[in-house]
């Protein structure tokens, strides 16, 4: 292979490739041996066509299709070969493929600058631990508590704090609904919900409508109207924490035991929780420590991915989350090659068995799976503190 690199404007460069003649050969005639046995060529029995003709009918498609699969593969290890890092998707341009000459094409990408990360090894962090306390498994046992909570119709007395409503509700904009919900459930005191409206539901019964006015933030213009229509009022009552209730919740014959089970899923959520906390805190002391510069033109393709998924987000944080996440990205990328961290195949095909219930592009999986050795790398050779 030959490649000739240029300098263009700013970050771009100009990639000219050739591959050789040989290696085009042999993956079109590869190519060719492929399809010769299914092939259909008018005059002749399925697979019995000669090679001159299966190229005069399907030249042109296998040649596009072969030519994709090299400027790929060659595209892929010439970048490597110069030690590129490259920001966005290729230009692919001046593609010349004929039979009996090297492939020619050339390449156009726009590269990050060079850019130094911080020292990975020894970096000094401090570890947050998280306790499961009994508070914390007594909370737990009482939201079970409401939960399972009996429900009884009230009809001789108003709503109050603790009961469970079923409400039709309703959203009007100037006279207009806006929005139109049925058999919404909140327990008055407990479900979130505006103070004001709280306050207007203490005291309904079943059938009653209630009407909110508001005005819409920042348009005084118009006039919000939250209409309930009270469907249901039940009392909720909540079941004493014996053996009884603790049969309930499935296959335990003691409230100890389930304690015990809430302990240690609490624990393991805890243990999570705990290593998410270190991995944070060792790559953004990385990020701190690093003087990474990101192409404008990336971080505005990722800031509008980002933009697309939460339409709420400011153009300054999603270009923020940009920086930091590719900037992230470099980090791991970088120590991956000083340290030569690679996913084996064996690996690869055990993680694949462990998700084989749900879908995953190969690529995603093996770059999670590189991330994650990285970061036990840079965990395991870490001073970490425990606060």
């Amino acid at each position: 292979m030959q490649v000739e690199v240029k300098d263009l404007k700013e970050y771009k460069k100009s990639l000219s490739i050739e591959v050789p003649k040989e290696e085009v050969e042999k993956k079109l005639a590869e190519a060719y041996e492929k399809i010769s046995g299914s092939a259909f060529v008018p005059g002749f029995r399925k697979g019995k066509a000669p090679i001159k003709i299966l190229k005069l009918y399907y030249g042109k498609e296998v040649k596009g299709q072969v030519g994709e699969e090299l400027i790929e593969e060659y595209y892929k290890k010439a970048i490597y070969e110069k030690d590129l890092k490259v920001a966005l998707e290729p230009e692919i341009k001046k593609v010349e493929l004929e039979e009996g000459k090297p492939l020619k094409f050339e390449v156009v990408v726009e590269t990050f600058p060079k850019f130094k990360i911080g020292e990975y090894k020894g970096i000094e962090v401090e570890k947050e631990k998280i306790e499961v306390t009994n508070d914390d498994i007594e909370a737990v046992l009482e939201r079970k508590r409401e939960e399972h909570a009996e429900l009884i119709p009230v009809r001789n007395r108003p709503a109050q704090k603790g009961d469970l409503l079923t409400v039709d509700y309703q959203i009007q904009i100037d006279k207009k609904v806006a929005r139109e919900l049925k058999d919404q459930k909140l327990i008055l005191g407990v479900t979130p919900v505006p103070k004001e409206w709280e306050q207007e539901l203490i005291g309904v019964k079943k059938g009653d409508v209630k009407i909110i006015s508001a005005k819409a933030k920042g348009e005084k213009s118009k006039e919000v109207i939250y209409k309930f229509t009270i469907q249901d009022v039940e009392e909720r009552k909540l079941l004493v924490l014996t053996d009884d209730f603790a049969k309930k919740l499935g296959d335990f014959d003691s409230l100890a035991k389930v304690r015990e089970k809430i302990k240690a899923e609490l624990e393991e959520m805890a243990r999570l929780y705990d290593e998410e906390n270190l991995k944070k805190a060792v790559i953004d002391k990385m990020l701190k420590e690093s003087d990474i510069e990101v192409p404008s033109s990336m971080v505005k393709k990722f800031s509008e991915y980002y933009k697309s998924f939460n339409k709420e987000m400011s153009e300054e944080e999603s270009k923020k989350l940009a920086q930091e996440n590719i900037k992230k990205q470099l980090i791991i990328d970088e120590i991956a090659k000083k340290e030569k961290i690679t996913v084996t195949d064996e690996e690869f095909n055990k993680r694949k068995r462990e998700i084989a219930s749900r879908e995953s592009n190969e690529e995603d999986l093996k770059e999670d799976l590189r991330k994650e050795k990285v970061m036990k790398f840079i965990i395991e050779n870490a001073k970490i503190k425990n606060k």
